[in-house]
């Protein structure tokens, strides 16, 4: 629910600049992305040289010849269609457990190519997921994404190695099958193979990217925090100009703030951390956050910025929050706010997620501190 009106500070009921606006005047403007979308490959073209692809041939024979150990059996390529989808598996002579299965990879899983890291095949653009298990490389796949929906993936058996190259011996097969497909097929590297747009990529969510823009190179309002507030409220782009010098200052430039419908995130490309950031009119006052203890716990009221924020963190322990007051009083509405949780790295398939490092909470506290002198400090 949207407030009439700011109390000030000290408990009136004067009305500040932001609330003699109406309660219209702080909803966030209708999201339209600012930022062209990019167009996908051909649906039917990419169709129809899949289905025109042996899946077979992209199982380099000579990779292993190069790597097996001296007296290994014979193999053979295997074409067979499982759950409705065609794949290829390579197989020792009286084995049935394929040591690399190529498959084309359902359209539905498109967005999980998003949990991969992004790896070099020769050129090529693929998707790597390295999978563990009681901390133990357990398998390893690649996947090479052919569209923004369509791809093949290359994976090894799963199973314990005493080397633990699961993943290097993926990378040799998906490199050779990858140079193997028709010309064109593949993306290099550098390709883009979503509707995701730049460091939109790098968010943790699997999403086609529609509902995320970068953030646009905005200027923060001048005329004390009202205004800024009620800007914020309205347009994710002005709180992540809030935020971005002291982000980068803290966490380094590798943390790119995005915006989305009402807030901003700063994403960077190894997924170890995300950040959710606000500076709004809107939403509940800050001291209500953080108090149900079935969620949350190690509740304060700190000072930060010579304003008192409360902070918090999950029972998990992989989400710090700061709430902060820029009016100096928790029970009003306005807030200045900073969530940063730790993420499963990219290209990890590992249970649960971590911890968060305690050096990144006290630099989300450095954070906040530095957003409310900048901008809600005396004179402001």
């Amino acid at each position: 629910m949207l407030l009439a009106c700011f109390l000030t500070a000290s408990g009136c009921a004067a009305e500040t600049a932001v609330g003699q606006r109406s309660a219209t005047s702080l909803l966030p403007l209708p999201w339209h992305p600012k930022q062209p979308r990019p167009a996908d490959r051909d649906e039917n073209a990419v169709d129809a040289a899949l289905a025109a692809l042996d899946l077979c041939t992209l199982i380099d024979l000579g990779v292993y010849d190069r790597r097996k150990v001296p007296g290994a059996a014979s193999v053979t390529r295997q074409a067979r269609v499982f759950d409705g989808r065609r794949e290829c598996d390579l197989v020792r002579d009286g084995n049935p457990i394929p040591l690399i299965t190529v498959r084309d990879e359902p359209p539905e899983s498109a967005p999980l190519r998003n949990d991969g890291a992004i790896v070099d095949l020769s050129g090529v653009k693929g998707y790597q997921v390295e999978r563990h298990k009681q901390e133990r490389i357990v398998g390893c796949s690649v996947l090479v994404p052919l569209s923004f929906v369509r791809a093949v993936r290359f994976e090894l058996a799963y199973g314990t190695r005493e080397d633990d190259a699961h993943c290097e011996i993926v990378r040799d097969f998906a490199a050779a099958g990858a140079g193997s497909l028709p010309k064109g097929l593949a993306y290099p590297v550098g390709g883009q193979d979503s509707g995701r747009v730049g460091a939109c990529a790098n968010m943790v969510v699997n999403t086609d990217g529609s509902d995320c823009d970068p953030a646009g190179d905005v200027k923060v309002p001048a005329g004390g925090a009202d205004l800024l507030l009620a800007a914020g409220a309205r347009d994710p782009n002005i709180e992540c100009a809030v935020f971005r010098p002291a982000v980068a200052t803290a966490f380094g430039s590798e943390f790119e703030p995005v915006a989305t419908p009402g807030a901003c995130w700063f994403v960077e490309p190894r997924h170890r951390l995300q950040i959710e950031v606000g500076a709004t009119a809107s939403g509940d006052p800050p001291g209500i956050f953080g108090s149900d203890p079935d969620l949350w716990t190690d509740r304060q009221i700190i000072t930060l910025g010579k304003k008192p924020p409360v902070v918090f963190r999950s029972l998990s322990g992989d989400e710090n929050s700061v709430y902060a007051s820029p009016y100096a009083n928790l029970d009003v509405r306005g807030q200045v706010r900073l969530r940063i949780s730790a993420q499963r790295e990219r290209g990890l398939d590992v249970s649960g997620l971590p911890a968060l490092p305690a050096e990144a909470a006290l630099k989300a506290e450095a954070v906040v501190a530095s957003v409310l002198e900048h901008y809600f400090g005396p004179g402001r």
